[in-house]
């Protein structure tokens, strides 16, 4: 149940960047290197770096983009992580837990990774302005 929630947060983040930036950019490049063909007096390796030049606004933010999703899983897997050792450090240093206590520290963590997915999804706002922001400065740079 968290995991789906955290991942329709995500994946409706990222489709909402995508439709309103990522696309924007990507058309931008291609129409870009569609031009450079235009230049019949280039030689191959000018219309190669032509090309690259087009392209990598694209590819800037999508590195941008990709470190910030690394990061934000990073973040949600410590979370977990942590929900997990406590968990077991609930459990008694014998070694020989009962169903009831394994029970309870189940749900415990449960509630743990609940608390995690919300905080984390509450996130997600400041990690897309980031992105927001990392477009505006990629294309200032374009110019």
């Amino acid at each position: 149940m968290a995991d789906t929630q955290l991942q329709d947060a995500v994946t409706k983040m990222v489709d909402r960047l995508d439709r309103n930036f990522l696309r924007a950019l990507q058309r931008d490049g291609y129409l870009c290197a569609a031009k450079v063909f235009e230049n019949t007096e280039w030689s191959s390796e000018q219309l190669t770096a032509a090309v690259e030049r087009c392209q990598r606004p694209t590819q800037q933010l999508n590195q941008f983009m990709q470190q910030e999703m690394q990061n934000f899983q990073n973040r949600v897997q410590r979370c977990a992580q942590e929900c997990q050792d406590k968990a077991q450090d609930s459990l008694p240093s014998s070694g020989n837990p009962s169903e009831a206590q394994i029970a309870r520290a189940q749900k415990d963590m449960e509630k743990c990774v609940s608390r995690c997915v919300d905080t984390h999804v509450g996130l997600l706002p400041k990690i897309s302005a980031r992105i927001e922001q990392a477009v505006t400065q990629i294309k200032e740079q374009a110019q």
